[in-house]
């Protein structure tokens, strides 16, 4: 018996060989801040001590998120299309074909 999987968007169920695997990374953009060392704002002694205070206050999960985040969800062959045309399912501003 093929093994089946649900679609995460419309909730058919499909076997797997006929799915499609959606991967989303959500990751901090790596690039910095330029630094001015002039400002006191931006002094070692007054900002870590402030940041390890923020960070004592949360969790695990939320700081990995912070950092990383994957994603993997599976969808029919019905719904690729779609999704490939709008992924963040946003109201679109052009024609389909245009967006």
């Amino acid at each position: 018996m093929a093994h089946r999987i649900t679609c995460k968007l419309c909730g058919r169920r499909v076997v797997i060989h006929d799915s499609y695997v959606v991967r989303i990374d959500v990751f901090a953009d790596p690039t910095t801040a330029p630094i001015d060392t002039s400002d006191e704002q931006n002094d070692p002694k007054l900002v870590l001590p402030a940041l390890l205070e923020q960070i004592q206050k949360m969790s695990a999960q939320e700081l990995q998120d912070q950092v990383h985040r994957r994603m993997e969800f599976r969808i029919c062959g019905h719904c690729q299309p779609g999704f490939l045309a709008n992924p963040l399912g946003l109201p679109r501003t052009r024609r389909p074909s245009h967006n």
